[in-house]
């Protein structure tokens, strides 16, 4: 069975083109829904970044202008510059700077140190909130760099990133004059708030990271989340980012992604929030979008077995019971389904099969009553079990509702039963046999419908030679019902009809090599004669028994030899390839030469 012209194929098609666009809709709805909470969620987080970013920026720069103002504006590091080293008025002066250094922390709220190096005499001043040896042990580190990269070019607004082994700052350096250096001195963590952003629930966090990926500032993300963040730096530039975390049982975690790069130095501001505390108001959402494959599944497979109960297995069992009636097994019965529809149709194939088996052993007994009625009217030979077949697959036809093959079936038996009621002619025309022989043949296609076919092979100008009625036909008969077993391929019967000048094999003396020989070949791709019954037949043993299964045979050679003589005759054999042969030959005669060369035969019945 074609698997996929069956019901069960366009039910499961069916039903995926019915649910598969609900189930899209859904899924585009949770996800449209999911992207509108990412960008409120990234909208609101950028907004504060934004603003805390500006804020510390707008600070550094202030700071900037502060620096570069000191040699210009403060006389107190200007008279340095004049003033004796180690001097009483070099130490008053030294301690003013270091008062105001001190009030302007307070003014500019990011500064953590202001500074004051002396490059001649080695001589650092620093004013800062608190860690004093830890900032100065940094400026003083950090010191002969900041120099090295002032020597000889404009100063520039950027601030550089020094890194200690627990604190991590930015550092401006300005140079006053030939002998001294100002400064400031910004903790990192005073540029991260954290505070400020929501959803980023206990996984979530903001960190500093500079240009080579490191973490710049304390952070409540681990050292993994900081090492996937800086692998998508390079994508700050888009609104926000959905990146996804590996953990440690091998599933996967995604967070929500911002960030903006610093314009005062190497550094980017990044904040990362989790989704699962994000989405946290979207439970439903989240949970639907990964259980959609699965409801589908369930669904289909939910369907498949209800209808599976309720129709498939029903239909199943009434086509196997089909195929055992195709068999012949005629007793078979079908259990009543529960569907109403079914019922009717199981019990119209049961009183089908009951009737056929009535109507089997009603023709087996009048085969028997007709069977010496059928020998004495040779030319008007009836099969009442083909008729009585064709009247059933018609029956059964129009109770499947096929009009189109009743129709053509019907056709087939009314041209079938019309040259029956010619067949009493004393001869017919070669085109009419093999027209009456196609009929039968396209009747028997329609029984076995992808498992027959035939081939009529005409010579030219061949179809006015006449021959007796039902000649081919009973060979025909013989090489479905006996070849026609077994088969895993189609059967196939060819017909060729030639015009020969003599005969080949042993019985070419029958005929005149000056006569035109009418040769009729029946050959199929069955299983062949068996061994006996070909030797019997090839002995000619089917003339001395009438009576027996071989009647069919007896008739056409009887009619043959009492029209023609040992002008005709027949000849068996198995083909090399497989099949059965039989080769008529008789003399190639219109009508009209056949009534002036024979005498009008002699009816024998």
């Amino acid at each position: 069975m074609n698997f996929i012209r069956s019901l069960r194929f366009k039910f499961i098609v069916g039903l995926t083109l019915i649910m598969l666009p609900l189930f899209m809709l859904l899924y585009y709805n949770n996800v449209y829904a999911m992207k509108v909470v990412r960008d409120q969620v990234s909208l609101t987080n950028m907004n504060h970044l934004a603003k805390s970013v500006e804020q510390n920026e707008r600070v550094l720069q202030e700071t900037n202008r502060y620096l570069y103002s000191l040699g210009e504006r403060d006389p107190d590091i200007i008279s340095l510059f004049f003033l004796k080293y180690g001097s009483g008025d070099y130490i008053i002066a030294k301690q003013r700077i270091m008062n105001k250094f001190m009030t302007d922390i307070g003014f500019y709220n990011l500064i953590d140190s202001f500074f004051l190096y002396d490059a001649v005499n080695d001589d650092l001043l620093l004013a800062t909130s608190g860690n004093y040896d830890v900032k100065m042990s940094i400026v003083q580190e950090s010191m002969p760099v900041q120099m090295q990269q002032l020597e000889g070019e404009i100063q520039k607004p950027e601030w550089s990133i020094v890194r200690g082994d627990t604190w991590n700052a930015l550092v401006k350096t300005v140079r006053i004059n030939a002998q001294f250096y100002a400064g400031a001195l910004v903790d990192m963590n005073a540029l991260n708030h954290p505070e400020q952003f929501t959803e980023s629930g206990d996984r979530g966090g903001a960190v500093i990271v500079g240009g080579d990926g490191g973490a710049l500032s304390d952070s409540a993300l681990n050292s993994a989340q900081i090492k996937l963040a800086a692998a998508h730096i390079t994508g700050l530039n888009n609104p926000y980012q959905v990146i996804s975390e590996v953990t440690s049982t091998g599933s996967a975690r995604q967070y929500l992604m911002l960030g903006i790069p610093s314009a005062m130095s190497e550094m980017n501001y990044i904040v990362l929030l989790p989704e699962e505390d994000m989405m946290r108001n979207l439970p439903f959402f989240q949970q639907i979008i990964r259980l959609l494959p699965i409801g589908a599944a369930v669904i289909l497979i939910t369907a498949m077995i209800f209808l599976r109960q309720l129709l498939f297995r029903p239909m199943n069992v009434l086509i196997r019971g089909m195929r055992r009636v195709s068999r012949g097994e005629l007793d078979v019965r079908l259990e009543t389904p529960s569907s109403s529809e079914l019922e009717f149709v199981t019990h119209s194939f049961n009183q089908m099969t009951s009737e056929i088996q009535h109507l089997k052993i009603d023709v087996y007994e009048e085969q028997l009553r007709t069977r010496e009625a059928e020998f004495k009217q040779l030319q008007m030979q009836i099969n009442p079990h083909f008729y009585l077949n064709s009247l059933n697959i018609i029956h059964s036809l129009a109770s499947l509702q096929k009009h189109e093959l009743v129709q053509q079936m019907a056709g087939h038996l009314a041209d079938y039963f019309r040259f029956s009621l010619r067949a009493g002619k004393r001869v017919i025309r070669l085109d009419e046999e093999l027209e009456h022989i196609s009929h039968y043949l396209k009747i028997q296609k329609l029984r076995f419908p992808n498992k027959l076919d035939f081939v009529l092979d005409v010579g030219p100008d061949l179809g006015h030679y006449v021959l007796p009625p039902l000649t081919i036909q009973p060979f025909v008969e013989n090489a479905i019902i006996h070849g026609f077993q077994r088969r895993t391929e189609p059967f196939v019967i060819r017909i060729i009809a030639r015009e020969t000048k003599t005969l080949s094999g042993s019985d070419s003396h029958m005929g005149n090599e000056d006569d035109s020989i009418l040769q009729l070949s029946i050959t199929d791709n069955g299983v062949g004669f068996e061994k006996d019954i070909l030797e019997r037949l090839q002995q000619g043993q089917y003339a001395e028994d009438p009576g027996g299964q071989h009647i069919g045979i007896w008739n056409v050679i009887h009619r043959l030899l009492v029209k023609y003589g040992e002008h005709a005759g027949l000849q068996f054999r198995n083909q090399t390839d497989g099949g059965a042969a039989v080769v008529i030959h008789m003399p190639a005669q219109t009508e009209e030469e056949e009534g002036r060369a024979y005498a009008e035969p002699v009816d024998r019945g």
